[in-house]
């Protein structure tokens, strides 16, 4: 097989711009039998791969697999660059450290075949290893269990990073009160579809956007939606200016019991430069309004915004774990498609030593959950820190994909498990087409749901 230009593939596209960012060159990669011949940057790169390499890569996506090394190798040949996840990309680290071990190979096999096949750096096969020891007990749940995810695509301003299809709470009240209304038929059918199958709900999880930017009244029609449910029950408050103690209180009062505050920084200047409509000193004072009513907290913070350095990124990862939030959130600035923001490889390089700092300062924090994004900084990934016995099960079944999900609101996709794989349905992103065309994609969802029943 002889590709021309790689960029005209999806997945070797992704591995070239791990280098290059968007300005991938034109590269040719012929497969032959067992050798792999790479033209990149005026040079031809050939790999003859040993039959053990071969012999650990599941047939199904071996050639694919294969590909995507032969050019990985060929392009930290070319540019001396290193890879923290080597040669992946379009999958998420943790389900194939799974895979591994369902293989049959021991948490230190695996870790090494991380290393040795796929070019995953050391250290970042390591945190692995620590996630899958912190996942034990939360992972793999009976297959009657399904998670409930509920979206609301509205905050109070738009942060110049953020790709959501969403708009400001304050521009169409009018729209605003019109999706919560149907958001709230979509809930009640889909609770009811659930309660009349053989499934259970495992967790309940208020998403955005930011859910808490609705009024008091929209946001207890949500939740009174929901009905009073006592397992894991968490809601995204994640903008500091829209928590007060009125809606804390209807949160409560429904019984969610994990809140998500999230800085993201806490620098000011920082903040008025994406696009935040609050300060520091806000996010202290939101935190302690829902900390004084016994929430379980996350709260979020981005490695690489605008032009902080470390020492800006220790200040804020300091402020929030001398907080002790349940849980602490580490995410590497994703340059997405809508965003506005260009995507250059390796920009903004001091995101990977604050990452660094991170997982040099943890103290009782332990990393919990990883997943990866398209165009991170430094090509790194997003870390979910805990203290031990406060892991969040709804971010572990989602991303390790061991529990279904059903989806509500604009954008949101179900996840319905059937047979060992998975059937998704997702619903129109954009909020418009969402209520234009709610009784057909409905009934589309909760027919996809019965199939698999």
């Amino acid at each position: 097989m002889y590709i021309d230009d790689i960029r005209a593939d999806t997945e070797l596209l992704d591995v070239a711009r791990l280098f290059f960012g968007d300005d991938v060159p034109v590269i040719s990669l012929e497969e032959n039998g067992k050798v792999f011949t790479v033209n990149a940057c005026g040079i031809a790169y050939e790999y003859n791969y040993s039959d053990d390499l071969y012999a650990a890569i599941p047939s199904i996506r071996q050639s694919a697999r294969l590909k995507k090394i032969a050019l990985y190798d060929a392009l930290k040949e070319a540019t001396g660059k290193i890879m923290p996840w080597g040669a992946l990309t379009g999958v998420r680290p943790s389900k194939l450290f799974y895979e591994l071990l369902r293989n049959g190979k021991s948490t230190t096999e695996a870790t090494q075949a991380l290393i040795d096949i796929y070019r995953v750096r050391e250290d970042r096969a390591c945190i692995l290893r620590r996630i899958e020891y912190a996942q034990r007990g939360k992972v793999n749940f009976p297959d009657n269990y399904i998670n409930l995810y509920i979206h609301v695509p509205y905050c109070t301003t738009r942060c110049s990073y953020c790709s959501f299809v969403s708009e400001p709470v304050c521009k169409n009240a009018e729209r605003v009160q019109k999706y919560v209304e149907l958001l709230c038929r979509e809930i009640k059918y889909s609770i009811d579809a659930i309660q009349k199958s053989s499934k259970r709900i495992l967790s309940v999880y208020i998403g955005g956007g930011t859910p808490t930017s609705l009024s008091g009244h929209q946001l207890d029609s949500v939740l009174g939606a929901i009905g009073r449910f006592d397992g894991e029950y968490t809601c995204e408050a994640g903008r500091p200016d829209t928590i007060n103690d009125t809606n804390c209180d209807i949160l409560k009062s429904h019984g969610v019991n994990r809140v998500c505050v999230n800085p993201q920084t806490l620098s000011d200047r920082t903040l008025g430069m994406i696009g935040r409509s609050h300060t520091a000193e806000e996010f202290f004072r939101a935190y302690e309004i829902v900390d004084k009513r016994g929430f379980d907290i996350n709260c979020d913070l981005i490695a690489g915004l605008g032009d902080e350095n470390v020492d800006d990124f220790a200040k804020s990862f300091e402020g929030v774990k001398s907080l002790s939030p349940e849980n602490i959130t580490v995410h590497s600035l994703s340059k997405k498609n809508g965003s506005g923001i260009r995507y250059i490889s390796g920009e903004n390089a001091s995101a990977a030593d604050m990452v660094e700092y991170a997982l040099s300062s943890l103290g009782k924090y332990r990393p919990y959950y990883l997943y990866r994004q398209k165009r991170q900084a430094c090509n790194l990934e997003n870390i979910g820190f805990s203290l031990k016995g406060k892991e969040c099960v709804n971010n572990i079944t989602t991303m390790e994909e061991t529990v279904g999900v059903m989806a509500c609101g604009a954008g949101a996709i179900s996840k319905f498990m059937n047979g060992g794989k998975i059937i998704r349905h997702a619903n129109l992103r954009d909020v418009k087409l969402y209520i234009e065309n709610f009784d057909e994609r409905l009934k589309l969802k909760l027919d996809n749901f019965l199939s698999c029943e």
